[in-house]
């Protein structure tokens, strides 16, 4: 495993949480603790403010990605060195744009409070304005809890959107604990998945076409249940659960004497208690090698509500040829040391053009690169 660093530097006031050690005026700190398995190397390929959801537009690969903060910035790797050159702050003062997508290089926006369109090709000029914005879904549940909406393309040129449950444990209605998709333009929206406690990613299987998606499992039952969820999706309108059970078959308090759904859906892997599931990418270049091919990445967030702090990393799902999960095993860790401290919190995970995956990391405000050189 190798570490570089970006071009220029920054102090990393960010991390006043962790040792004084990650008070440097680069990324070492944060680089040099990474595990890869052998031949992969982290760098840094851009510095941004709590960094959440990750877009590659095509067809020229200009990056946007939305922020905690209000803030969407486009990043642009004009030599293709693996480092962004151009990194632009294009749209400001919005409602938490947690997750973008694009299709026919127009990009959507997911605010807290609506889902918006950007009518104008993304990859024009870099240097408009994000503006005017159009909504095509407003009346969605935009609290505080799980409120930070997740939205993607499928393979069926729809927009699929999660829709959190605005509690820990509570009942739903028809504007939360679900995924729905809908035409680009808003129009003809219909449930893909219900009983969706909080899902922060999904991605579709490159040979099977089946929709998978993570879902944190419920606070406040003890370091080690319920776990959290990856789940795949057999047919429309299936209940994976919430708020009934969690994993496969934990029932929730208060839901021990409840009436519920006929059949309910259990995940298909279950990840580790409170390790915060959020993006998940299902790797589809030629960079890695072969035995990476169709295998899903996932980044784990990290605890909060736990004794002792797990996640903070890297996941791979295995996957037979047949798009059946066979396993699980660490990909990247590091970022969490073995005092509690962390070092960074993975959020998001895409792919770039020539095979490398970007990460984001809403902690340490940047987006990692990570390649293969054997």
């Amino acid at each position: 495993m190798k570490h570089t660093t970006a071009a220029s530097a920054v102090l990393l006031s960010v991390l006043a949480a962790g040792p004084t050690l990650a008070q440097s005026n680069d990324y070492s700190a944060i680089l040099e603790r990474i595990n890869l398995p052998d031949g992969f190397t982290i760098s840094i390929f851009a510095e941004m403010p709590k960094a959440r959801g990750i877009e590659v537009v095509r067809p020229n690969g200009t990056v946007f990605v939305g922020s905690r903060h209000g803030s969407v910035y486009s990043m642009l790797d004009v030599n293709r060195d693996g480092v962004a050159d151009e990194v632009r702050e294009r749209g400001s003062d919005l409602n938490v744009p947690n997750s973008l997508a694009s299709q026919d290089s127009l990009l959507y926006v997911a605010l807290q409070d609506k889902i918006v369109q950007w009518p104008i090709p993304a990859e024009v000029d870099t240097d408009l304005p994000l503006a005017p914005l159009l909504p095509i879904l407003e009346g969605i549940d935009s609290g505080y809890l799980h409120g930070w909406h997740t939205i993607a393309f499928g393979p069926d040129r729809k927009l699929y959107v999660s829709l959190g449950a605005p509690c820990n444990l509570c009942d739903t209605n028809d504007v939360n604990g679900r995924i729905i998709r809908m035409n680009a333009d808003g129009s003809d929206a219909e449930l893909v998945a219900d009983g969706v406690r909080n899902s922060v990613g999904f991605d579709w299987h490159p040979v099977t076409g089946d929709l998978w998606f993570t879902d944190n499992g419920a606070d406040g039952m003890g370091d080690d249940i319920p776990p959290d969820e990856l789940n795949r999706v057999s047919f429309l309108g299936e209940h994976f659960g919430f708020p009934y059970v969690g994993g496969n078959g934990i029932v929730h308090p208060g839901y021990e004497d409840a009436e519920t759904p006929a059949a309910m859906t259990g995940p298909e892997v279950e990840m580790q208690p409170h390790s915060a599931n959020l993006g998940i990418h299902f790797y589809e270049g030629s960079m890695f090698p072969s035995k990476y091919r169709n295998d899903a990445f996932i980044a784990q967030h990290g605890s909060w509500d736990r004794t002792e702090p797990v996640g903070y990393r890297i996941m791979r799902v295995i996957f037979d040829s047949e798009g059946n999960p066979t396993g699980k095993e660490v990909f990247a860790d590091g970022w969490l040391d073995d005092n509690g401290y962390s070092y960074g919190r993975p959020v998001d995970i895409e792919e770039l053009p020539d095979g490398s995956l970007l990460i984001s990391d809403d902690f340490a405000g940047v987006i990692y690169r990570i390649s293969y050189d054997g």
